[in-house]
């Protein structure tokens, strides 16, 4: 990132900057324009050359503005009315330059095309509105199992609460939302409910899966789906028998989905990841590794930890920087904040207690879960 002087806001450094008067371009979604960096612009205050341009959009939309270039080390700075500001560069281990603006407030938007060392070359810069995805989502929970397991308290409740959670923010509409609590949650309830929202989801949608109750290991049978390493598989138990990771992954490829997000608050949950992360648009968290077990958060009157940090996090509190969108890594790191926390850690535990287990696969730390109205200003870099 620049660094600015203390107290001194990039507004005003591109005010003391400016020596003429330049004509300056709107640009706005669908735009995807051609200019270059060089002796005749302007230049801030560590000599970088850069373009301005107004950013033409409305309140409530979400644009997405990219500086792409072969030729030099772009950065992007977007500043509002206001003065809040926004920049990056080195977007997703690359010399381009992404940023992220949730309209919120009327007036002209600036868009700063800079680089990161005064250096002259071409550029691209495109603007585009991200629109909200479809989400659909299966929720699981059981409390009562009456087989061999002991009920799992609050462990119903805690897929109920998430999937009220999802409709409440508007993020899903409530017939894109399955409830299978208790005795709905037996295992062909969960292959029908993986039917229907195969047949009703769409490629540019998301998919959640939630499961909050009991997990164990069992032996692996069938040199198919054995597990090499430890000849152990990783099981959801239902309320009439158990779903083993394998199978799992097997419901999963019926999805065809943009972004598919899985949520294990159960036993040895960990182990479900290693199944499933071969197909691309795929995240996970699980509640412990997979030879370790997860404890209920009777202290938070929920089932289980995850199941309450989760439910926050959709619920807003994932928003750690208050832009009003949460992006995949800014959900994991909010995710690791509350288990570091808030989950009570024996002072003699020394290994094998729950740690969160999280896997992006191809999803990009950048990629946009969802977003709403901020609730703070803000400044990401």
């Amino acid at each position: 990132m620049k660094i600015l002087a203390p107290g001194i806001t990039f507004v005003a450094i591109f005010l003391l900057a400016q020596t003429a008067a330049f004509a300056i371009d709107y640009i706005g979604p669908g735009d995807r324009i051609s200019e270059s960096l060089g002796r005749r612009d302007q230049t801030l205050d560590d000599d970088c050359y850069f373009d301005e341009f107004y950013l033409n959009a409305e309140i409530g939309q979400l644009i997405q503005v990219t500086q792409i270039s072969d030729e030099i080390d772009s950065y992007l700075m977007i500043v509002s009315p206001s003065g809040d500001q926004w920049e990056n560069d080195d977007y997703s281990e690359s010399y381009d330059a992404r940023v992220s603006v949730l309209i919120s407030e009327p007036g002209e938007y600036s868009v700063i095309c800079s680089s990161y060392s005064p250096e002259s070359g071409d550029y691209e810069v495109e603007v585009e509105e991200i629109t909200k995805s479809n989400f659909y989502g299966i929720f699981v929970g059981i409390e009562y199992y009456g087989r061999e397991w002991e009920d799992a308290p609050l462990c119903d409740q805690d897929a109920e609460e998430l999937r009220d959670s999802f409709i409440r923010t508007g993020l899903m509409e409530e017939q894109n939302a399955i409830l299978l609590t208790n005795r709905d949650a037996e295992y062909g309830d969960v292959e029908d409910a993986f039917d229907e929202i195969s047949r009703r989801i769409g490629p540019d949608d998301t998919f959640v899966f939630f499961f909050s109750g009991h997990g164990d290991q069992i032996e692996a049978t069938g040199d198919e789906w054995a597990d090499k390493r430890d000849n152990l598989d990783e099981v959801i138990c239902l309320k009439d028998k158990d779903l083993d990771d394998n199978s799992f992954a097997m419901l999963m490829d019926e999805i065809n989905a943009k972004l598919s997000l899985v949520v294990i608050d159960s036993c040895n949950s960990g182990g479900i990841a290693r199944d499933i992360m071969d197909s691309p648009g795929r995240v996970v968290f699980a509640s412990s590794e997979e030879d370790v077990l997860s404890d209920f958060a009777t202290d938070l009157n929920a089932g289980g930890y995850l199941s309450v940090f989760f439910r926050d996090a959709i619920e807003g509190d994932a928003d750690l920087d208050g832009d009003g969108i949460i992006m995949m890594g800014e959900l994991t790191r909010y995710l690791l904040l509350r288990y570091s926390e808030d989950i009570p850690s024996p002072e003699s535990a020394i290994y094998g207690y729950q740690e969160l287990v999280h896997d992006r696969g191809t999803v990009s730390q950048d990629t946009i879960f969802f977003w709403n109205q901020p609730k703070t200003s803000h400044r990401r870099h």
